[in-house]
């Protein structure tokens, strides 16, 4: 059911026993769990149906270290969030991305994949994906990951209908929750804003978090702040841990004998490798997935002929173009996108800056480290490697990996995959939600999406973020079965 404003809201005695902050595949997961189990909640979207550069504005923010999308361009303020920034590829997180792993500093998380498997089939339906297919080994160093594709599920306009034809899910669209207002642990009500900038308190009995993996922080730092820690007690490692999927492409190759590593498409699912899990614990590196894109081929005749005689007599040409910071490229460009080790001076924190609703704006401190130019050589060799054993091609790692040179400024730089700042962990001396996604401390508050996640994998996180949502829905239903 859709409320024209909070007045509507409020005047139609609809009593949701779950609020939800946010309306992107987190929330609207939610929401739809919920109304399977016949618990009223209301969804709360501080944008509208459609994009609006006056919404997005609330999202401009700050980046310190390396250089990273502008904050305002790399997520989405409107019915539906960043799903409609989503390219549609889905891929669980592997077993081994739950466990503690030695060789990555804050990692194991307080759950596993088994407890996330019994979602695999709803997650499936929501993002309209069929059932994965097995992962086969290339080599024992290297697999070929099922990755599939969906529509991809744009969740503004997928469930738009659902929710509004719904007798036990509300929607109230631009408005604003500015903040929680915290009682003796847990939350009392919400502090909303509508758009005529009108603020009013909306009592809540559950509330959950879902509007993403800087908004998130953002509202729990912002409320904490304002009511001197009430909102999240143990705030020690809030904003911290933050995480991205860094994308470069890594190397060039050939492939011969009837081999085809799949070219980049954006309609099918595909194979994509990746280093094994015995890979990944023998070299001490994180994840990554790899694949192939054709070089452009609209260049000039003279930039051909330099590239073809490039290609003719390699070393001594690469020497030369590395005195200018440049490199050859012949074949086709290996891409990757890896995984990024959880630490705690990447952060979210707020800036000095406010926007109009006297909010601070996000400053994210974001860097990569050489754990993760590690990461990306050592997917690159494994890789080659595997194409020499099967004769079926030969691969080229780029310079600024072998040499230690700067990250190219060129490349996508990230994956718009926002992870970590409230992360899931076994108490909160080490994060600030529970293997519930419930905050610490407080008896009332969830978290949802991807600021939960311990670490990252290589998986693309959507297909997570959704299972966690279903996950957390029926928690919360059985939660309030019992009250």
């Amino acid at each position: 059911m859709l409320f024209k404003n909070v007045v509507d809201f409020v005047a139609s005695g609809f009593r949701p026993r779950v609020c939800i902050v946010g309306t992107g595949p987190a929330g609207t997961s939610l929401a739809l769990r919920l109304q399977q189990r016949k618990i009223p909640c209301l969804l709360i979207e501080a944008g509208g149906y459609d994009y609006s550069e006056t919404s997005q504005d609330f999202y401009r923010g700050e980046v310190v270290g390396d250089p990273y999308h502008r904050l305002h361009e790399a997520r989405l303020r409107q019915f539906g969030g960043s799903s409609g920034h989503w390219s549609g590829w889905v891929s669980p997180l592997d077993a081994s991305d739950f466990e503690v792993q030695q060789y990555m500093p804050n990692s194991g998380w307080p759950i596993r994949k088994a407890d996330l498997d019994p979602y695999a089939v709803a997650a499936d339906e929501i993002l309209q994906v069929k059932p994965k297919a097995e992962d086969r080994p290339l080599t024992p160093d290297i697999d070929a990951i099922h990755y599939r594709f969906s529509p991809p599920v744009r969740f503004g306009t997928a469930y738009r209908a659902n929710v509004e034809l719904s007798k036990t899910v509300g929607l109230l669209l631009n408005t604003t929750v500015k903040e929680l207002v915290p009682g003796n642990g847990h939350i009392n009500s919400i502090k909303v804003v509508d758009g005529n900038r009108q603020e009013r308190d909306l009592p809540v009995d559950q509330v959950c978090l879902c509007t993403g993996g800087i908004e998130n922080s953002r509202l729990l730092l912002w409320s904490n702040a304002r009511y001197q820690g009430g909102v999240v007690p143990g705030a020690d490692t809030l904003g911290r841990y933050w995480m991205e999927h860094p994308v470069h492409a890594i190397a060039d190759a050939v492939t011969f004998n009837g081999f085809e590593m799949q070219f980049e498409s954006w309609s099918q699912d595909k194979r994509f490798f990746a280093p094994s899990s015995l890979a990944k614990k023998a070299h001490a590196i994180g994840g990554a997935h790899i694949w192939m894109r054709a070089h452009s081929k609209e260049r000039s005749k003279a930039l051909n002929l330099l590239n073809e005689a490039i290609c003719v007599a390699p070393s001594l040409s690469n020497r030369l173009l590395k005195l200018a910071n440049k490199e050859f490229r012949c074949g086709a460009e290996i891409l990757s996108e890896f995984e990024q080790v959880p630490l705690p001076q990447n952060r979210i924190e707020l800036g000095r800056e406010t926007d109009v609703l006297g909010v601070p704006r996000v400053r994210l401190h974001w860097k990569k480290s050489e754990t993760e130019r590690k990461s990306a050589l050592i997917a690159a060799r494994l890789l080659g490697e595997a194409l020499i054993r099967h004769d079926v091609g030969r691969l080229r790692t780029r310079n600024f990996l072998t040499d230690g040179m700067a990250w190219p400024s060129d490349d996508q730089k990230g994956g718009w995959h926002h992870m970590g700042g409230t992360r899931m962990a076994e108490s909160p001396a080490t994060g600030i939600v529970d293997r519930n996604c419930k905050v610490f401390g407080m008896a009332n508050l969830y978290v949802g999406g991807s600021s939960v996640f311990t670490t990252g994998g290589h998986a693309s996180p959507t297909y997570t973020i959704v299972q966690l949502a279903l996950r957390l829905g029926d928690h919360l239903a059985t939660q309030l079965a019992r009250a």
